[in-house]
C-alpha cells in the first residue's frame, strides 16, 4: 500500500467576527484505503497549510502503515525542527496514517495501541459568564447536557501587583459556582497564564477550599522553575501542557516537579503516539493527563481513542459549551453527548468517525479575509500576557 495523495480540507464554521476556522488532513492510497486527521494551532492556518506542503513529497508514495518511520522523516531528516506550526502539521498527518492502519487491519486504533483499559470516557465542559450567578446558571446547563464536571476561568487579567479586589470576584465566582452545582460535581479552574506567581499563589488559596479538580495554567508555562515554585506553594493540583509540544517540553515540566496534570494535545504536540509517549513518562511521575481539546469533533474522537488506552488518564476536555452548531456537523457521526459524565469509546476501525465533506464544501475558508486581532489590555493601554 503506497499513499498517492494529500489534501487539505478547510472550513469556515460560525458568524462574522465570531467563526473558527477547521483545518482537516485526508490522505489517500492506491488500495482505495483513506485517513483523516486535524492539525490544530488557532490563528496561524495558513501557516499549518504551508507546513503540510512543505511535508507532502515525505509522505507521497511512502507506506503508510510505517508510522513511526514517516513520523522520523517528518521531524529529524531537517535542520529545522519542532514549533507549534511544525507540530500541529505532523500531528494532522499521524493522525490520518493511524486512521488508514486501523482500516486496513480492520481494528480501531485504541486496539493498535495496547487495548482498552476502561470501558468509556470522563469528560467536562466549559461554562461562561461575567457576575456570579451567570456562571452558576451555566454550571446548571452543563449539568443538563450530562456533564458532571465543568470547567471556567474567574480571573481577569492581572498587573505585576496583587488586587484584593480582583481576588474578592474571582473567589466570589468560584463559590457561587460550587454552592449552585453541589459537592458531588468536580470543578476545574483554567487561570489561562493571566497570573504571574505571587497572584497565582493567592489566587489559589482563595478559591482552594471550594474543590478544585486542578488550577490550569496558575502562570505561563515557559518557566519549568517558576510554575514548580508556584506548585510547593499551594493546594491545589497544577495542570498545564496546551502550549507544549513533543516530550522534551514535557521531560523538564516532569523532572522539575512543576506540574501534577499534564494537558497535551493530540492535535499539536506531535499526535496521538507522541501523547501515548508523554502519558506513559508522566506515570512514572505520578502525574496524570487530561487531554486539552478546543477543536472540532474529530480531535474529540482522536483523544477518546488515547483515553481509553493510558491507564493515567483523568478527563477529557469537550469544546461543546457555546460552540456554533455548525461545528458538530463536521463529523458524521454524533460522539459529544456524555451521559453521567462519560462519553463512548468508538468501536469502528480506524478513529471510527467520518468527516461530512459536503457540509465541509459548504462552508469554505477565505484565507484571504482579515481577522480582527485580539489585544487583551491592561487599563494603562499594555498587554495582558496570556
Amino acid at each position: 500500500m503506497r499513499i498517492t495523495h494529500l489534501n487539505i480540507l478547510a472550513a469556515d464554521i460560525g458568524t462574522p467576527g465570531a467563526s473558527r476556522v477547521y483545518v482537516f488532513v485526508h490522505l489517500q492510497t492506491d488500495e482505495g484505503i483513506s485517513g483523516i486527521g486535524e492539525p490544530s494551532c488557532v490563528g496561524k492556518e495558513q501557516a499549518v497549510v504551508g507546513a503540510l506542503r512543505d511535508l507532502e513529497h515525505l509522505i507521497i508514495g511512502a507506506d503508510p502503515l510505517a508510522i513511526e518511520r514517516l513520523l522520523g522523516d517528518m521531524t529529524r531528516t531537517v535542520i529545522w525542527r519542532g514549533g507549534p506550526v511544525l507540530s500541529a502539521a505532523v500531528s494532522g498527518i499521524e493522525h490520518a496514517l493511524w486512521d488508514i492502519k486501523g482500516k486496513a487491519l480492520g481494528v480501531p486504533v485504541w486496539q493498535l495501541l495496547g487495548g482498552r483499559v476502561r470501558d468509556r470516557v470522563e469528560c467536562y465542559a466549559w461554562i461562561h459568564g461575567g457576575e456570579p450567578n451567570s456562571y452558576a446558571d451555566d454550571a446548571h446547563r452543563r449539568l443538563e447536557e450530562g456533564f458532571r464536571t465543568v470547567k471556567f476561568t474567574p480571573f481577569e487579567g492581572t498587573g505585576l501587583g496583587l488586587n484584593s479586589a480582583h481576588g474578592q470576584r474571582a473567589e466570589a465566582r468560584v463559590c457561587a459556582v460550587r454552592d449552585a452545582v453541589g459537592s458531588d460535581i468536580g470543578i476545574a479552574i483554567d487561570a489561562h497564564g493571566l497570573l504571574n506567581p505571587v497572584n497565582a499563589v493567592a489566587m489559589a488559596r482563595r478559591i482552594a477550599p471550594y474543590g478544585i479538580l486542578f488550577y490550569e495554567e496558575p502562570i505561563l508555562p515557559e518557566s519549568a522553575a517558576a510554575l514548580a515554585d508556584v506548585r510547593r506553594r499551594i493546594d491545589i493540583p497544577v495542570a498545564t501542557g496546551e502550549r507544549l509540544f513533543g516530550r522534551h517540553a514535557f521531560r523538564d515540566l516532569l523532572v522539575h516537579e512543576a506540574v501534577d496534570v499534564i494537558q497535551a494535545d493530540v492535535g499539536n504536540a506531535g499526535g496521538i503516539l507522541e501523547v501515548y509517549k508523554i502519558a506513559a513518562m508522566a506515570e512514572a511521575f505520578y502525574v496524570s493527563l487530561a487531554p486539552h481539546n478546543p477543536w472540532s469533533p474529530l480531535t474529540t474522537a482522536i483523544s477518546l481513542h488515547l483515553d481509553a488506552v493510558v491507564p493515567n488518564f483523568l478527563i477529557q476536555e469537550i469544546p461543546t459549551a457555546g460552540a456554533h452548531a455548525g461545528r458538530a456537523r463536521l463529523l458524521q457521526q454524533p460522539i459529544e453527548s456524555p451521559i453521567d459524565g462519560f462519553l463512548d469509546i468508538p468501536n469502528g476501525p480506524g478513529w471510527g468517525v467520518d468527516l461530512d465533506d459536503d457540509f465541509i464544501k459548504a462552508h469554505p475558508w477565505d484565507p484571504s479575509a482579515r481577522r480582527t486581532p485580539w489585544r487583551p489590555q491592561r487599563p494603562d493601554g499594555g498587554l495582558i500576557h496570556s
